[in-house]
């Protein structure tokens, strides 16, 4: 399995590769100019710019290419010229240098190619347009006769008969099979020019029989559909004029209006609102009188930026707020609903003889102590967290530390797998290599199977042929006797279409038309029951417009009156909500105060919590820093003799000497990080160059493909559309052909049975026929002596 695979690959890679020489090949054709260079400096340029991949063979044969087409330019350009003529519905004109490169092929280089190197070449390309120059190149007929004439008055004529249409002659027999193989992918049937080649004379001479066709009369024409309705068009409205006049500085001065005015909505909305009035209030003070005074000295001392030149008006009307219908059924299902909830409390007073006013109380109570035991724990959460953040930062110095020592490890076990890697891949390539020898060994086996597979074919088609043969022969004489007892059904409908015509009588609309029905009248009654109707209906109309505006003056007087209902209890609760919100205010004010009470307290004790362990922690550092200097004096003195100077000069020499060549590998790292930066610099700028080609290489195929796409599905919307159309047009056209059908049965039904005779004859004669053609067709594919 895993050959077959290494086999199958290895033929796609070389199908590739023959695909990418011709359009390499089409690309250096058409991107010459030789104005601005020459062919060779041309040649070598587009090679080292887009051909860095190829090998040299391959590069041999694009730099031929292009000097044969160069060099025989107007010998091509008259054969692809009237190909595009003669066959201007199977061609295209922008195929014209393909065309080129593969005729210079065929005609001046297909001696020297390989037979089957040139084969894959030509399956690798589109087969319809290889199987329509292959057919016309090898039609020796249309080249004599359309092409000679122009190239002999180019090139010798003894030159144009012995060279070029004699070698088309002499490849001709080695090409039949890419000609046949070519036919049957691009079309689906067999090669003309080979089946006239291996058809023998007597057959190519012998003419098809000639059909003739019967003398019936012409039908009349149908009438023509009417037109389907255009599609309404929309038409979108024009941009509003003042988007584009209005500026930044326009937008700014709308939205300080805005702002300004929701400013004095607020304002209005708590103008009513009562404050809680307390004893100490009405005792006489002097605490508005020094309060303004303060607020005056802050007010002039911190006017930096002043907004605005007069002071905001206290005192503005209220709006009155316009409600639809809408609103004021909401309004007065909600004001239901709470008369109802009213009516329930107060019921449940009654039977029950208390009220839930003392619950709530102790309510608020208890969440007033929960929220300050909530606060409290929150703040406790705090210091916890930054004794946490201390701990915690400390011990990521140590980690640190450990990842350092591991990455070292990790260095090293990484440069033992990389030499494993290498010698692993280096047994992959030499069993590749055996496998590959393998493959190209199987390879010589399978021609053999090959012809063996072939002759059985051709014998089981020569058997084939010979039945066909005699089964035509019996079908040939079974349609003699039918088309006998066709004519005399021919002669019998011509007969009965001899017979006359029954012609209609004029119309009259006071006359009725004497089917037998019940209510059976003239067109002139029918007309006089239809004014009547249409008077009784007006009336009609009429009195349900009263009873309309009778309805509509009801539903206004009552929508007043649910008015009125709905502002009076509004004005009940907003001076409600007002009460509400200034005791809320109230109990925000105390939070806030309790709030800044807590965590003062708690951050005083976090504070001294902190440096109790900073204390703590540099008493104990200074502890070991003398200790250790303890030990440090201690060993001095003990070893304070000449051998421990002298060691210690010693050693301070090769110190020093140890930081002067520190200093000088330091020095020459650095110079050799500034060469490796700008070398590094250099490849960086080489890729992103790189990078970008292929990048705009890469937006123009998708912008092509995406073009491309939307050219298609246009294309298709509409072939969609006309389908449509003509499926509309034959509903239309079936519908109308029913109907007359079926009023020209009940007219004439015994005319109608005689015209179904007669069509069911014809269809079965048409069927015949269409099988004694094809039975003639094949016939004359097959050679006269294998059924003579």
């Amino acid at each position: 399995m895993y050959e077959l695979y290494m086999k199958i690959l290895k033929q796609y890679q070389i199908l590739m590769r023959y695909q990418q020489l011709i359009t390499h090949a089409i690309d250096l054709i058409k991107s010459y100019n030789p104005i601005i260079l020459t062919p060779d400096s041309h040649c070598e340029q587009y090679i080292q710019e887009n051909c860095k991949k190829l090998f040299d063979t391959e590069i041999m044969f694009l730099k031929q290419v292009f000097s044969g087409v160069q060099r025989y330019e107007e010998f091509l350009k008259i054969l692809t010229k009237t190909m595009f003529t003669i066959l201007s519905s199977t061609t295209n004109r922008n195929d014209g240098t393909l065309y080129q490169i593969f005729s210079y092929l065929i005609i001046f280089r297909l001696d020297e190619l390989p037979y089957n190197e040139f084969k894959k070449m030509v399956n690798e390309q589109d087969p319809v347009k290889m199987n329509v120059l292959l057919q016309f190149l090898f039609d020796i007929e249309k080249i004599q006769t359309h092409i000679k004439p122009l190239w002999i008055e180019i090139y010798d004529p003894q030159y144009i008969q012995e060279t070029v249409i004699g070698g088309l002659e002499q490849h001709f027999p080695m090409m039949k099979d890419l000609l046949t193989s070519l036919s049957s992918r691009a079309t689906g049937k067999q090669s003309e020019l080979v089946e006239e080649d291996e058809r023998p004379q007597s057959a190519t001479k012998k003419q098809p029989t000639k059909t003739i066709p019967f003398k019936l009369s012409e039908t009349k024409k149908k009438p023509e559909p009417p037109p389907p309705p255009k599609p309404e068009q929309y038409k979108s409205k024009p941009v509003p004029s003042y988007l584009n006049k209005r500026t930044l500085s326009q937008v700014e001065e709308e939205n300080k209006q805005r702002l300004e005015q929701s400013k004095k909505k607020v304002q209005d909305t708590y103008k009513e609102a009562k404050q809680f009035e307390f004893k100490t209030e009405q005792r006489p003070t002097n605490y508005e009188t020094v309060k303004k005074e303060v607020e005056d000295t802050l007010n002039k001392q911190l006017q930096f930026n002043m907004k605005y030149a007069k002071p905001v008006p206290t005192e503005l009307e209220a709006a009155e707020i316009k409600l639809n219908a809408a609103a004021i059924l909401r309004e007065e299902m909600l004001l239901k609903k709470k008369q109802e909830i009213e009516k329930e409390r107060v019921k449940n007073l009654e039977v029950n003889l208390r009220d839930s006013g003392e619950f709530e109380e102790w309510k608020k109570q208890q969440d007033e102590i929960e929220q300050i035991a909530r606060m409290e724990h929150q703040q406790q959460k705090k210091i916890e967290m930054e004794l946490a953040r201390e701990a915690a930062m400390r011990a990521q110095e140590e980690k640190f530390k450990e990842n350092r020592i591991l990455a070292e490890k990790m260095k090293e076990e990484a440069i033992e797998r990389l030499k494993e890697r290498q010698e692993l891949q280096q047994e992959q390539v030499e069993h590749k290599k055996q496998l590959i020898e393998q493959i190209i060994e199987a390879e010589k086996k399978v021609h053999i199977q090959v012809e063996k597979v072939q002759e059985k074919n051709k014998q089981m088609a020569e058997d084939q042929k010979l039945e066909m043969a005699r089964k035509l022969e019996l079908k040939r004489q079974e349609d003699e006797q039918i088309r006998i007892k066709r004519e005399e059904l021919i002669k019998q409908i011509r007969e009965l279409e001899r017979q006359p015509i029954k012609r209609t009588k004029g119309y009259d609309p006071t006359e009725t038309m004497g089917y037998g029905l019940l209510e059976e009248m003239s067109l002139a009654e029918l007309r006089d029951r239809l004014e009547v109707v249409k008077a009784e209906r007006k009336a009609e109309e009429e009195e349900k417009r009263k009873e309309i505006v009778q309805s509509k003056d009801e539903y206004l007087s009552s929508m007043q009156k649910k008015v009125q209902e709905i502002k009076a209890h509004r004005r009940a609760e907003s001076q409600q909500k007002n009460m509400e919100r200034e005791a809320k205010k109230l109990k925000k004010q105390k939070e806030e105060e309790l709030r800044k009470k807590i965590r003062e307290e708690q951050l005083i004790e976090v504070q001294s919590k902190i440096s109790q362990k900073k204390q703590i922690k540099s008493a104990e550092e200074q502890r070991i820093a003398a200790e250790v200097r303890e030990t440090k004096l201690r060993q001095q003195y003990m070893n304070a003799n000449k051998a421990m100077v002298e060691m210690k000069a010693w050693k301070s020499q090769q110190d020093g000497l140890e930081r002067e060549i520190k200093n000088r590998q330091n020095e020459k790292l650095i110079v050799q990080e500034g060469i490796e930066s700008v070398n590094l610099k250099e490849r960086k700028i080489l890729a992103e160059q790189a990078k970008r080609l292929v990048k705009t290489k890469v937006d123009f195929n998708q912008a092509y493909d995406k073009d491309l796409r939307t050219a298609y599905q246009m294309n298709e919307e509409l072939h969609r559309e006309e389908a449509e159309n003509r499926t509309q047009m034959h509903n239309i056209q079936r519908e109308w052909k029913e109907e007359h059908t079926k009023n020209m049965i009940t007219r004439d039904e015994y005319k109608q049975k005689i015209s179904e005779t007669s069509l069911q004859n014809s269809k079965k004669k048409s069927q015949q026929q269409k099988v004694k053609f094809q039975q003639s067709r094949q016939l004359e594919q097959l050679p006269s002596a294998q059924y003579s």
